[in-house]
């Protein structure tokens, strides 16, 4: 079916998506930043190199990044004792509140704090040997960042130089590549097809 129209129909319907496309950017224009997301401050007593204040994130919120994943040879970053998932974002390292006088200054623990999430981002950890890479979400958060300059320190950890975030994947080393226990499948594999 052909639909014929004249040049006054055509400038109308382009009139009228031209329109419609301004509308739409007008809303687009009007979206604000939304701190909606909060956690709670607390001490972690005995973290990797002593205490850490750190504010808690659902799991649900980890579990879920996590699952949406394609990436081979991932993991949940094992934070908690045992290995087990404890989400959280960093707030304070141990060589921090040593300089601020200890973790028993931070009078804040136990409140909420607000925070918005970025983007999914990957790294080659700094300071996680067994580790090859890290996924985390990029989190802002000025109450945060208020916080630890109510404390002399800079708006960011480790002065300035991490973001704030949420570890949500790792893979260990050598995963990918060829190590004892993929050789041994490997081998088992072809043993396997040799027999049948």
């Amino acid at each position: 079916m052909t639909v014929i129209t004249t040049g006054g129909e055509v400038k109308r319907i382009a009139r009228y998506y031209r329109k419609m496309g301004e509308n739409l950017v007008k809303r687009a224009s009007d979206m604000t930043p939304a701190y909606a997301l909060t956690g709670q401050l607390y001490l972690k007593e005995n973290g990797h190199n002593g205490p850490w204040i750190m504010l808690s994130v659902p799991a649900g919120l980890v579990r879920g990044v996590f699952a949406a994943m394609d990436e081979p040879g991932i993991e949940l970053p094992p934070t908690g004792p045992d290995d087990k998932l404890v989400p959280h974002i960093s707030v304070m390292r141990p060589e921090e509140l040593e300089a601020i006088g200890g973790a028993d200054k931070i009078t804040e623990r136990g409140k909420s704090f607000r925070y918005r999430i970025g983007g999914l981002v990957s790294v080659k950890p700094n300071g996680w040997q067994e580790m090859s890479k890290c996924w985390m979400l990029r989190v802002h958060s000025p109450e945060l960042q208020q916080l630890r300059r109510a404390y002399g320190l800079s708006s960011l950890p480790n002065e300035g130089k991490f973001d704030f975030h949420i570890s949500v994947a790792v893979r260990r080393k050598k995963v990918l590549g060829r190590n004892e226990a993929r050789k041994a499948a490997s081998d088992q594999e072809g043993q396997e097809e040799a027999s049948s």
